[in-house]
């Protein structure tokens, strides 16, 4: 099956399982970011499976599919093209792929997506290609696109003791002036998952911050 018709048999699927009175809900819950088929979680992941086998099977570009499935209307197909993205393994990440992770970061953007795509893909990118980070890093935290700035200091969510905390802080110490809710929100995100490895520095950290409010309220969570 070529791409195109992977992208179609899973638009089919889709359609026959669709709910529009779930479609609207979910359409306002998201702030009318998208329109969608109104189909929950555990339906969309039973019907992905089947689908994530013919894509294994077929062996499409991988990037070509994920473009195709974010150029999509509904947002349905934004997640599934995230959970691909998930599954990806360790082994096919090459070190170009920086740029088409820009691209679906900076493409249709909202914490449904942003927040899966920077915890697994990029933090598994950073992993696999340590010497890229501080480069690509610098040009996102000066990016005007405040989702790669979340980016920036959500990646290491997943990386448990082994966070860089210096880098954690530096970002802290350029996004706590903005008052964007995501920044915000995720300044205290990523205090809050750092905490639990490193409780004492978290808090030494916070008794000589000027953080405040939200990011604040977060990050002292679990200390």
């Amino acid at each position: 099956m070529t791409v195109r018709e992977l992208i179609n048999y899973l638009e089919s699927r889709f359609e026959r399982i669709q709910d529009r009175a779930k479609a609207e809900k979910m359409r306002a819950y998201m702030k009318d970011k998208s329109p969608f088929y109104g189909i929950s979680a555990p339906d969309r992941i039973t019907l992905q499976r089947e689908w994530f086998e013919l894509v294994k099977k077929h062996q499409p570009n991988f990037w070509v599919l994920i473009r195709e499935l974010w150029e999509k209307d509904e947002r349905e197909f934004q997640l599934v093209a995230v959970d691909l993205l998930k599954k990806r393994p360790k082994k096919d990440y090459s070190i170009e792929d920086w740029s088409e992770l820009e691209w679906v970061l900076t493409q249709k953007s909202w914490w449904d997506t942003v927040d899966l795509i920077a915890s697994n893909s990029v933090g598994t990118y950073f992993l696999q290609f340590p010497d890229m980070r501080d480069e690509i890093i610098d040009s996102w935290r000066k990016s005007d696109d405040f989702w790669l700035n979340r980016t920036c200091l959500i990646f290491q969510l997943k990386y448990k003791g082994k966070a860089d905390f210096d880098l954690l802080k530096s970002l802290i110490a350029e996004f706590e002036w903005n008052q964007e809710f995501f920044i915000q929100k995720a300044i205290g995100w990523s205090l809050r998952q750092h905490s639990k490895f490193d409780p004492q520095g978290v808090k030494a950290y916070l008794d000589t911050s000027d953080l405040k409010g939200l990011a604040l309220r977060e990050a002292s969570r679990c200390i």
